[in-house]
């Protein structure tokens, strides 16, 4: 998200609250932080949300997924803002794992984001057992939006006068028709998406009131609609509907199964199928 005030939203969902109070209470700490949840919930939003609240002099952003040319010389103290800390590469992790170690008094304190369990990589090997404990010393999870039912109108109303501020407009408000689609919609990319969704209605809005034709979803996966045709068999239609909610859900085998309606074990031993196979 490009932007998300913590402090300006009301929170009454008991998990975001406690989530909220537990960054403000360590915020002041040295303690590494690491903060997971579901791609688009606001990670990196609670990550720079806690840096504020610091007394830390310099934030430094380290993308995982992009890390190429990072000077860990640089590195003077301050705040260190891990971000995909899961897609981090073995080198990216020894060099983490370096910055760790200093003794010097450049050491700099950690606060990092994952989409996956880190505790899942390490006992596959993809991930330092060593670096995952040094840099999840607390973990704070921020649910899905979809279980944020207590919230929504608040972030709705939140986002919705973000956006009008962002395009020099005041006064738009939604209809009780479009607040219906809103609500009634699963939201896969959670708030990211939810505020793509209210951005996009405020710019095509031509009056005050923004009704339900200027609610327009992206859809999930236009390619995912293309992979199925006729004349496929059943299980490779199960094949490729596992293997792409998985995707969606950026590898939540929890999440994925529950999308699919099957139980978690029923989900597993599909994947072990499949990989015996060679597909994955």
């Amino acid at each position: 998200m490009s932007y998300f005030d913590f402090d300006a939203l009301h929170i009454e969902d008991r998990k975001m609250y406690e989530v909220k109070q537990l960054s403000l209470q360590l915020a002041g700490t040295q303690a590494s932080l690491l903060i997971l949840g579901e791609a688009g919930v606001g990670k990196t939003s609670l990550a720079r949300y806690i840096y504020t609240k610091s007394r830390s002099p310099r934030l430094y952003c380290l993308d995982c997924k992009n890390a190429g040319g990072f000077d860990f010389s640089k590195i003077d103290g301050g705040t260190l803002l891990i971000e995909d800390l899961d897609c981090a590469n073995p080198a990216l992790q020894n060099e983490l794992m370096k910055l760790v170690e200093r003794t010097n008094g450049s050491r700099p304190r950690f606060i990092s984001t994952s989409r996956r369990d880190l505790r899942s990589l390490v006992k596959q090997e993809q991930f330092r057992q060593d670096l995952f404990y040094k840099l999840a010393v607390v973990h704070l999870e921020i649910p899905r939006l979809e279980d944020r039912g207590s919230d929504f109108q608040n972030i709705v109303n939140f986002l919705l006068e973000v956006s009008q501020i962002m395009y020099g407009k005041s006064g738009l408000r939604l209809t009780a028709e479009a607040y219906g689609r809103l609500n009634s919609w699963n939201w896969p990319g959670n708030i990211r998406e939810l505020e793509n969704v209210l951005e996009r209605a405020v710019v095509l809005a031509k009056s005050s009131l923004i009704g339900p034709e200027s609610i327009q979803f992206e859809a999930v996966n236009e390619e995912m609609a293309a992979d199925f045709a006729p004349g496929m068999s059943l299980s490779e239609v199960e094949k490729r509907l596992i293997l792409q909610t998985l995707e969606l859900t950026a590898q939540n085998r929890t999440r994925a199964a529950q999308m699919l309606g099957i139980s978690i074990r029923t989900l597993r031993n599909k994947l072990n199928e499949y990989k015996e196979a060679g597909v994955l």
